[in-house]
């Protein structure tokens, strides 16, 4: 036999054991992830989720975008997008780079949310989803009422109403000033920040209407004065006076347990 042919002949043996061993010596796992598409929203679920509650979590989803956008006085919204409904924060983590309950990327025309029976963060999520594209996305002074208007929406999976939320940062002294919440929202503490701005959010549509409200959105917290007539001390002194009017006494208040969050 020719030296090519045996060397060939030994190199192919040779590839076929480190190949027969390789697979051998591989675990796969496989995970599927199946998906439904209804009118302009497709929504994705691991395989191991079944029927019925995938069919709760749409109707939670379509229940949503009714109900938000009877808030915002819209009346329609049919931007195609998907919905991924994930189990953990590590499976957030690992899709998103953040370990929350939910992400909205509506640049990406896509959402994260957690799969969850008590809690659900879709409501806020496709607030966040729903106002983007309606209104745009916000500049960086606006982001608490973007991350406000959708806890208002969403809730807060606490026992306490807003202004009595409020109420309880004034008598505590942990109110932030409207000034850094609109220039640093995200430095701030999050069961703080999130429902102040809900309250600030509620406060301002409730007693001034939508259109100031959106012109603020798309302008930013500096256009206070020519949108609203005040600045950012009047609103905290309306604020202010509008929650001790409505609670005149100090409320009881379990700090601990509502700092939890959801």
């Amino acid at each position: 036999m020719k030296l090519g042919k045996i060397i060939i002949i030994l190199l192919t043996g040779f590839i076929v054991s480190c190949s027969s061993k390789s697979e051998k010596n591989e675990e796969w796992t496989e995970i599927t992830r199946e998906k439904k598409t209804i009118d302009n929203i497709t929504y994705y679920f691991s395989s191991k989720i079944d029927i019925s509650r995938r069919n709760s979590a749409i109707e939670e989803c379509q229940n949503s975008i009714t109900e938000n956008l009877k808030l915002i006085k819209e009346t329609d919204f049919t931007n195609e997008m998907d919905i991924e409904f994930l189990e953990s924060r590590t499976e957030m983590l690992k899709y998103t780079g953040m370990g929350a309950q939910g992400m909205a990327f509506p640049d990406r025309n896509t959402f994260f949310t957690l799969l969850k029976d008590k809690g659900s963060p879709i409501k806020h999520e496709m607030m966040h989803m729903i106002t983007m594209y309606k209104w745009g996305t916000p500049p960086e002074t606006s982001t608490w009422m973007n991350e406000g208007l959708a806890t208002y929406a969403g809730g807060t999976c606490s026992e306490y109403s807003l202004s009595e939320i409020y109420k309880y940062f004034i008598q505590s002294e942990k109110v932030i000033t409207m000034n850094n919440l609109a220039d640093n929202f995200y430095g701030n503490p999050d069961m703080i920040a999130y429902t102040q701005s809900a309250f600030v959010c509620k406060f301002l549509i409730d007693n001034y209407g939508l259109e100031k409200f959106i012109l603020l959105w798309k302008k930013g917290f500096n256009e206070l004065q020519s949108i609203y007539g005040f600045n950012n001390k009047q609103l905290e002194i309306n604020l202010s006076e509008f929650v001790n009017k409505k609670h005149p006494t100090e409320i009881e208040f379990n700090w601990e347990e509502f700092n939890k969050g959801c």
